[in-house]
């Protein structure tokens, strides 16, 4: 049987030994690519299984996150870590078709691998220099893959803006983290909340620090500004990946450290304001900046900011019920963000353009692909009964409980808002005429994972009640032991 405290070691362990493969298979070049992306996509599917297994108590009791814990095997890591390979599983699948032109095939599985590595430590990291190091693991590999079309001037651009960007957060979060030792001699994020006492000028900059960086690799307005070009210079998949995949675990150690350290006396601040203003900021900017793009992967980025805007809503109401809101969208934010970017690929990979116009009359040319655009933009919007409503129903409820109604209605007004522009991609592909009549293929890879997400989004949106408790459970052991 697997211990619980090396669950974490073993999972990472076992994804390395994935990475390592398909670095010898990248050796041969291309030669050897379906086995790598067989060996990636069943490594992140066993990893899946894993995980779910942990949760239903194959592996003895949870390992809770204490003083003495680097990484902890509970709850919070088992729903962020399902839900960051959930999306590396879905790019997995769709890797191969989508870069079928490149010489270098196996080699994007094993930096897939690497940064999905780092994702997955990032969500089991309760030390914050741990949280640091695994975020550099994510981080890293994620720039060569943003840059991967070598000889794309827009992938190079977003490439290199992204790692910019990021050093830039990575640097902010880490001089907050040094502050954090001066005060506590530690960087357990449990010991510090043992040893903070008072309240302290100091902590207030390091809370800045830590917010900031936190903020940038979130993509929380005002600190969203690279996520759009990021976003369309890069491979489709690959911003499937950024969006579902990375931003997800990041939300992991943002939780563990504002909810536990910042919830001593020593850093006081209002955190229902501040999370409450950073939700209204980055709905209201994402959704609005939506209606006026053009391109579809830009929309989809200021729809990533727009989300991670009700994500914060849960973080702002607090208690069980926000969490529960906050920790059920971000699953099923994972599912709809990458069926939709996926989606985009295959249609973006046949037309040769992201730009809106070239999705005329796409419905009419491919079958899985539009269909799946439609439910994952729908559920973004939160229309009923798919996933996405019962996850922001949740957040609104939870605004209204914790005396935020203003913030419940702000958000109700920004999910009209955000409507117009999902609705009018739809438009373009179902009512708008074609002007080019070429035959369009979807590869079964792409099939096979569009039509999963379609499943997730469709059976959680009928029934969410195991998701729904899933995230529930997850919320109420995480602020026990907290």
């Amino acid at each position: 049987m697997i211990e619980t405290e090396s669950f974490p070691l073993i999972l990472s362990l076992l994804l390395s030994a994935v990475a390592l493969i398909t670095v010898l298979l990248a050796v041969k070049g291309n030669k050897y690519s379906n086995i790598a992306a067989a060996v990636a996509t069943a490594g992140f599917g066993v990893g899946i299984l894993l995980l779910i297994s942990q949760g239903l108590g194959f592996f003895g009791s949870m390992n809770f996150p204490t003083t003495t814990t680097i990484l902890a095997s509970d709850w919070v890591s088992i729903l962020f870590g399902v839900a960051v390979l959930s999306a590396s599983f879905l790019v997995g699948l769709t890797a191969k078709s989508y870069m079928k032109d490149s010489p270098n095939i196996s080699t994007f599985y094993s930096l897939l691998v690497f940064t999905t590595i780092g994702a997955l430590l990032l969500t089991f990291a309760t030390d914050l220099l741990m949280m640091f190091v695994a975020w550099e693991l994510m981080s890293i590999p994620s720039y060569v893959l943003t840059g991967f079309r070598k000889k794309s001037p827009e992938s190079n651009e977003a490439s290199v803006k992204y790692f910019i960007i990021s050093a830039f957060a990575s640097g902010v979060l880490l001089y907050g983290i040094s502050l954090i030792y001066l005060l506590t001699g530690s960087t357990n994020i449990y010991v510090i909340l043992s040893k903070a006492s008072g309240s302290q000028p100091i902590a207030l900059i390091a809370l800045t620090f830590v917010l900031a960086g936190f903020g940038i690799k979130l993509a929380a307005v005002p600190f969203h500004m690279w996520i759009p070009d990021a976003y369309q210079g890069a491979p489709t998949i690959v911003s499937s990946l950024l969006s579902a995949g990375t931003k997800v675990a990041t939300f992991a150690p943002a939780a563990r450290i504002f909810f536990t350290i910042f919830s001593s006396s020593a850093y006081q601040a209002d955190w229902s304001i501040t999370f409450a203003v950073l939700a209204v900021l980055s709905m209201t900017l994402g959704n609005f900046a939506a209606l006026t793009q053009r391109s579809v992967t830009r929309i989809l980025a200021y729809s990533s900011i727009g989300q991670a805007g009700y994500i914060f809503i849960g973080f702002a109401a607090g208690g069980v019920q926000g969490l529960t809101g906050s920790f059920f969208h971000i699953l099923n934010y994972a599912i709809m963000q990458s069926g939709a970017f996926l989606a985009a690929a295959v249609i973006i990979s046949q037309t040769g353009s992201d730009d809106i116009s070239s999705f005329d009359g796409i419905g009419n040319r491919l079958k899985v692909a539009p269909l799946v655009l439609t439910l994952s933009l729908l559920a973004l919007g939160g229309f009923p009964p798919l996933n996405g409503f019962w996850s922001k129903l949740v957040l609104f409820y939870a605004a209204i409980n914790a005396n935020l109604g203003w913030l419940a209605i702000i958000a109700i007004i920004n999910s009209f808002a955000s409507v117009a522009f999902y609705v009018k991609i739809v438009k373009h592909m179902y009512v708008d005429k074609e002007t080019n009549l070429s035959t369009l293929t979807e590869s079964n890879g792409f099939k096979a994972a569009l039509i999963i997400a379609a499943i997730l989004i469709v059976a959680i949106g009928i029934y969410p009640y195991p998701f729904l408790q899933f995230a529930s459970t997850t919320a109420s052991s995480f602020l026990a032991h907290g």
